[in-house]
């Protein structure tokens, strides 16, 4: 109990700093970076309790190749809604892996194709779009992320990502966690694990598509992965996993984005530095 007080007090202080970073610096980017960090952090907990990590580690690649068709469809059919049609393509492309896998087809195998395809599309579709589109479409900013440069529907599209995230997971918690333990339990007690795997599924999708140009497509492993396995090297309950992962995933996001302006360095890959620092230091607590 006093840990899990312990980890929300640093939690407000987090906050307060991120109100600090606002009044010093554009508050759109400490909000995108808010937004992002916790977005990330509660989906990386539900990927950890539902051991969902080969499928994580390849939705970079998904959302990649869902950004680059939705650009192009939002070209031919719907200008302007490039966002809401990538997470739609993403979402697809999520569910397909995710019936793969309700096919009883080996997780590690359908993922392996699945990043082949992804992959080899992602290059063919990137390459079409920037050759035979005119539209303003900066592959760069996907593949690195800029939270600087964000727009404001980026900024809206990561808020209402996170917004979706966190009510999801408010009313589901338990359930994930408890499909994750033991999922035959589950089913015997009546529950329809199926619509938890798709919310699953769908919260990963929208999250790796929707913050996409925030986080950059190298970055988005770092974000999903790191939380989870700082959280469970710590905490002593499932509550301080979700304290701590929220509280890590936060604290790199900010202080990433303040040092990144004061050393004129791209915030993600600073706040993704600092979320590798955290975890060998909780490493070297849980040796203690």
């Amino acid at each position: 109990m006093k840990h899990d007080l312990v980890l929300a007090g640093l939690l407000t202080a987090s906050l307060l700093y991120a109100l600090g970073l606002s009044a010093i610096y554009n508050p759109l980017w400490v909000l995108v970076m808010v937004s992002t960090s916790l977005g990330f952090a509660i989906v990386s907990v539900i990927v950890a309790y539902r051991r969902l990590f080969f499928l994580a580690s390849e939705m970079p690649h998904v959302s990649f190749l869902a950004v680059s068709l939705g650009i192009y469809i939002s070209y031919v059919l719907w200008r302007g809604f490039e966002i809401v049609l990538s997470i739609i393509v993403g979402l697809g492309l999520t569910y397909i892996v995710g019936y793969m896998i309700h096919r009883r087809v080996d997780p590690s195998i359908a993922t392996s194709v699945f990043v082949g395809s992804t992959t080899s599309l992602s290059v063919l579709v990137a390459y079409f779009v920037l050759t035979r589109v005119p539209v303003a479409y900066d592959i760069a900013s996907l593949i690195i992320g800029d939270p600087l440069l964000a727009t404001y529907s980026d900024v809206i599209a990561c808020v209402l990502t996170t917004i979706f995230a966190l009510v999801a997971f408010i009313f589901t918690y338990h359930e994930q966690a408890s499909i994750g333990l033991d999922r035959v339990a589950v089913k015997i007690a009546g529950v329809d694990t199926r619509v938890y795997d798709l919310l699953a599924y769908t919260l990963l999708g929208v999250s790796t598509v929707g913050m996409l140009k925030v986080t950059g497509y190298i970055m988005e492993h770092v974000f999903i992965l790191m939380p989870p396995a700082i959280a469970f090297s710590l905490a002593r309950s499932y509550r301080g996993a979700v304290y701590t992962a929220v509280l890590s995933s936060l604290l790199a996001s900010l202080i990433g984005l303040h040092l990144s302006i004061l050393l004129n360095l791209a915030p993600s890959g600073m706040a993704g530095l600092i979320m590798l620092l955290m975890y060998i230091a909780s490493l070297l607590v849980k040796r203690a």
